[in-house]
């Protein structure tokens, strides 16, 4: 797609807004910290698309809800405006004790599968993440994703030289295309759909999950009642066939 994968400095100095007028009972403001996240979120000409689109509004659908979708540059600063009321929803997120402190968790529309990539020309490895990183090798993450309490632990306690936190899958995999790391972990699907639809033809998934968990959305608790969670749920709930399909569209390579 005509669309840098590197956001410019502008953008991050900055909130970009997108929204669909309509009259609706509720709008809720929706954080997003990547636009270019195929198949999932991708942007193009002032327009949002992809499969966390397509959930989105699958479930919250007009005129009971309007969705507004606020960029920021990083999922730290959509952490600090969630918590702090600014914006009502996060996508994809993974329950934590520490998130629940400010944040309520809906129900799970999708699982996520973390998966290990490498360069096809290495040997394959058939070692747990956890070694991996014990042995030394280099790791390109999102700062944003969950890993699992030991990989945290392990990260936390080694020299922060091997794991590069980036926010962008394509710039994950960028670095992974020039040997600065050994391995990125990416979302499975995400990885796989890069691997095919553009130039990242020298990188496989290494056959190592690293994590496989529920995801949810996140809501304010600054913001969204409890009454409200339940009502999202329900409406979650009610969808779960069409969701389940939506997911499942994009799983057309063998590699997975």
């Amino acid at each position: 797609m005509p669309y840098s994968s590197y956001i410019p400095l502008s953008l991050l100095l900055i909130l970009c807004a997108f929204e669909v007028t309509a009259t609706c009972f509720k709008t809720l403001r929706v954080g997003l910290n990547e636009i270019y996240w195929p198949p999932y979120i991708e942007h193009q000409d002032n327009t949002l698309s992809g499969l966390e689109i397509s959930a989105l509004n699958t479930i919250f659908t007009r005129p009971a809800y309007c969705l507004k979708y606020i960029i920021y540059p990083s999922s730290a600063r959509m952490f600090a405006e969630i918590k702090a009321g600014n914006i009502d929803l996060l996508v994809a997120a993974t329950q934590t004790p520490e998130r629940v402190k400010y944040a309520h968790f809906t129900t799970a529309y999708r699982q996520e599968i973390m998966a290990l990539f490498q360069l096809k020309e290495n040997p394959r490895t058939d070692m747990h993440i956890e070694s991996l990183l014990l042995t030394g090798n280099t790791f390109a993450i999102n700062n944003g994703s969950y890993y699992g309490d030991t990989f945290a632990t392990l990260t936390q306690n080694h020299n922060n030289e091997q794991v590069i936190r980036l926010p962008n899958a394509t710039r994950r995999f960028d670095l992974l295309r020039i040997g600065r790391v050994d391995y990125a972990i990416e979302d499975k699907l995400a990885g796989n759909h890069l691997i095919r639809s553009s130039s990242y033809t020298g990188i496989v998934y290494a056959n190592v999950d690293a994590f496989s968990t529920p995801v949810r959305y996140m809501l304010s608790k600054k913001t969204i009642t409890s009454d409200e969670l339940s009502t999202i749920n329900q409406l979650i709930n009610a969808k779960q066939a069409e969701l389940h399909a939506l997911f499942m569209s994009d799983t057309k390579s063998g590699t997975l």
